[in-house]
Parts: structure tokens; C-alpha cells; sequence
């Protein structure tokens, strides 16, 4: 995991289709900072109800692909980055993580894809 690396750009207020894929036999816990979820699917047939609803982590239960549709608030920080990751620290220590930052609509394509040197700090 880069600290320095932007890894998305999302526009305030956006809602994104985001697939999170479970691939071995590890058990997953995704988080993502800075906004809200809801699980769509699971591998294409809709959530048991113990995972419906707005959440900001998810237990990856089952092999294959989790479907989020994730909300991003209007905060806005072109500086300083949110993090979407693993919550099992081994994972995170091995890169199971990144960074996105949430920027004024319009500006996408100008956002920095870099955190500044000396900013090194991020949204909790």
C-alpha cells in the first residue's frame, strides 16, 4: 500500500456501484471511511437480511462478488484522503487497502492522484 497514492476520485455527492470480491478462504471485513453502503447483492442474489441496510462495513461471508452501492458525502478534501480496506489487520499490513479522496463535482479530472508531501494525514 502506497500512503502517498490516490487510488479513486469520487464527486461529492455521488453514488457508486462498487464490487468487492472474496476470492480465498481468508475471512474478509470490508470498511470504507467517509461513507455509507448498502449491499446490493451477493453474487447476484439479493442480501440475507442481516446484512441489509445503510452500512459502512460489510462481513464478506461468501466467496465471490459483494455489490455496494456507496454514498459519498459532501465533505469535500482534495488534501487529505478517506480509506476503504480489510478491517483484519493482517490483511491491511499486506496491502488489502486504499485511498480515495471526495472532490466538487466537476473537478474529477483535475483532482490530485497524490497526497502532497508534508500532508500525510487522512479522514478517520
Amino acid at each position: 500500500m502506497d500512503m502517498n497514492r490516490i487510488d479513486q476520485v469520487v464527486p461529492a455527492g455521488a453514488t457508486e456501484i462498487w464490487e468487492i470480491e472474496r476470492g480465498d478462504e481468508w475471512v474478509h471485513v470490508f470498511h470504507v471511511h467517509g461513507a455509507t453502503f448498502q449491499v446490493l447483492d451477493v453474487n447476484g442474489q439479493e442480501p440475507p437480511e442481516f446484512v441489509r441496510g445503510p452500512k459502512d462495513t460489510v462481513y464478506l461471508y461468501e466467496f465471490g462478488t459483494t455489490r455496494l452501492a456507496v454514498r459519498f458525502d459532501d465533505h469535500v478534501d482534495e488534501e487529505r484522503p478517506y480509506m476503504y480496506h480489510c478491517h483484519v489487520l493482517r490483511h491491511e499490513d499486506e496491502g488489502m487497502m486504499g485511498q480515495f479522496t471526495v472532490v466538487e463535482p466537476g473537478r474529477v479530472d483535475r483532482a490530485p492522484r497524490t497526497v502532497a508531501a508534508g500532508g500525510g494525514t487522512h479522514h478517520h
